[in-house]
């Protein structure tokens, strides 16, 4: 499975918010720097 991909996929369809694609960062799904890519944002804040 493409995580980034399809973490991405429904970020920008509004299902997912900045902290819940942050927290695929804590599961190891995602790095920091692919949360970054999706969201434009360092941390879940």
């Amino acid at each position: 499975m493409d995580w980034y991909a399809t973490i991405k996929r429904y970020y920008d369809l509004g299902c997912y918010t900045t902290a819940q694609v942050h927290r695929f960062v804590i599961l190891g799904k995602i790095t920091q720097e692919q949360a970054v890519e999706i969201t434009g944002a360092e941390s879940a804040a």
